[in-house]
């Protein structure tokens, strides 16, 4: 895709909101596909988009990091945001964007801002790290601690005017809408139909005696219809003219929606981010579908 575009064709004009889009960008080809779908999603929701790239770790040594070696940081960060700021522009005429460059780690700058933006988005990874990661240090801290959506970056652009593809939106707890309602408002925006999934497994129990009868299955199954059903009703409601779709589905979650990534626009996961011993953890679905998905993800926490 060429550098300067118009907004793709049909795109709804901006919703009314306000607030910003936060992208974090480091000039490898990976942050500019972040950079380019951040400038499509800031004037779909006629929000600011801060283009933001940040330092690397404090250095570790025997000589203490100086104010001069911050300064410096913050001279080259800055650059790197400015140019990425002007690709923006030239992509969405008449979106706003502001080129922050800080000497701070760049995972600790967008967690910050992840606090008061509508959304924040990374790509898989940068220049640093191993060749050959599928997701960078950086996209995994912000997926372990950031206070708002966060899309990571996945897949190719799709060409200007092409018709989008599917928000897939996996559901999981009872109660926790967030990524329902992200789904949506997603939907209404970009035109792009909505499926909305729960995935279940049935108990396996052991031992020939503890075998369930044949009907009891499909007991399970009404359940979970029942759960989308419900769910989805007041959405149904609030926003008639998305195009819904969805389903119970019984087997591995991660494996579902990795499939239901292919030909998607993006997954929408909730999170509920535990504290272990070891730190803030993802579940395991979520790793799953952050590593192997064919399109971008975004990240809800739900409470």
């Amino acid at each position: 895709m060429s550098e300067t575009s118009e907004p793709p064709a049909g795109t709804p004009a901006p919703a009314p909101e306000t607030g910003r889009v936060v992208v974090g960008v480091d000039g490898s080809p990976h942050s500019f596909r972040a950079l380019d779908r951040a400038a499509d999603e800031a004037y779909r929701r006629g929000a600011e988009l801060e283009v933001l790239c940040g330092g690397s770790s404090a250095r570790r040594g025997a000589y203490p990091e100086t104010e001069a070696d911050r300064e410096r940081l913050r001279q080259a960060t800055g650059q790197v945001a400015a140019e990425a700021a002007e690709r923006a522009r030239k992509r969405t005429p008449g979106l706003t964007v502001v080129a922050t460059g800080v000497s701070e780690p760049a995972a600790d700058a967008l967690v910050h801002r992840s606090r008061t933006a509508q959304l924040t988005v990374v790509g898989t990874r940068g220049h640093g790290g191993f060749r050959g990661l599928l997701l960078g240090s950086v996209s995994l801290r912000l997926a372990a601690h950031a206070a708002g959506p966060l899309m990571v970056v996945r897949g190719e652009m799709p060409e200007p005017g092409a018709t989008p593809g599917e928000t897939v939106v996996g559901l999981k707890w009872e109660g926790a809408t967030q990524p329902v309602e992200f789904g949506f408002r997603t939907a209404e925006r970009s035109g792009s139909p909505l499926w909305v999934v729960h995935c279940w497994i049935y108990p396996m129990l052991p031992g020939v005696a503890l075998r369930l009868s044949p009907k009891e299955p499909s007991t399970e199954t009404r359940r979970a219809e029942q759960f989308v059903e419900d769910t989805l009703r007041p959405f149904r409601e609030r926003y008639p003219n998305v195009r819904l779709g969805a389903e119970q589905h019984q087997g591995q979650a991660a494996e579902h929606l990795i499939k239901l990534s292919e030909g998607a626009d993006m997954v929408v996961l909730g999170v509920r981010r535990q504290q272990r011993r070891l730190g803030l953890q993802l579940g395991p679905v979520v790793h799953a579908v952050l590593q192997h998905a064919k399109c971008s993800v975004v990240l809800v926490p739900v409470s």
